[in-house]
């Protein structure tokens, strides 16, 4: 008979296992912002692959129960990926050269896997500036961002527009790095 210590060891153990699967699939879709920085341009493919809902696993074995407590795995997973997509300075405008990045999301999100899902987009900013002003222009670059996917072919109602501000820094510890300025695509799931 196993403790519920050996039991709970065993899901920490699988759970460990179902994260290092998904980790692997959000580096090699932030792998080229890893290698050659922030203006890299990250392919169709490495998003769909960050956005896809992680492969479907068996049930845990049966869990252990101790004082009425039960002990369960936790199963949820984020599939998202962060995306340099640039704006003009203080401006909700997309610079030109945001039009490579976005062609490549719109082609991910259009794609047979990920056609039946909705997504957030999520407008980010450095912690420079008034909080509230920040909220504002996150909010304004999102709905830039998701205006430019209704536009080229994406259901409106698979998309969400929301922003953040400086609230979900990348980087903490530099809150005025640029690093922090970024549109983050978060998939909710098939359409209901």
């Amino acid at each position: 008979m196993k403790s519920i210590n050996q039991v709970a060891n065993g899901d920490r153990r699988g759970e460990r296992q179902r994260r290092c699967r998904h980790l692997g699939a959000v580096i090699a879709a932030a792998w080229p912002l890893l290698v050659y920085g922030g203006d890299a341009v990250v392919s169709d493919a490495q998003i769909q692959q960050a956005l896809q809902a992680a492969p479907a696993t068996p049930a845990p074995p049966a869990t252990g129960t101790t004082r009425g407590l039960r002990v369960q795995a936790r199963t949820e997973t984020k599939q998202m990926i962060d995306l340099n997509i640039p704006f003009e300075f203080n401006s909700s405008e997309l610079q030109p050269q945001a039009t490579a990045q976005l062609k490549q999301l719109r082609s991910a999100l259009t794609s047979a896997a990920l056609s039946k899902d909705r997504f957030m987009v999520a407008g980010h900013t450095d912690a420079k500036g008034n909080p509230q002003y920040n909220q504002q222009l996150s909010e304004l670059r999102a709905e830039a961002v998701r205006r430019y996917l209704v536009d080229n072919g994406v259901e409106p109602q698979r998309l969400q527009a929301v922003g953040y501000g400086a609230e979900h820094l990348a980087q903490p510890d530099h809150p005025e790095d640029a690093v922090n300025r970024r549109v983050e695509i978060r998939n909710l799931g098939e359409i209901p």
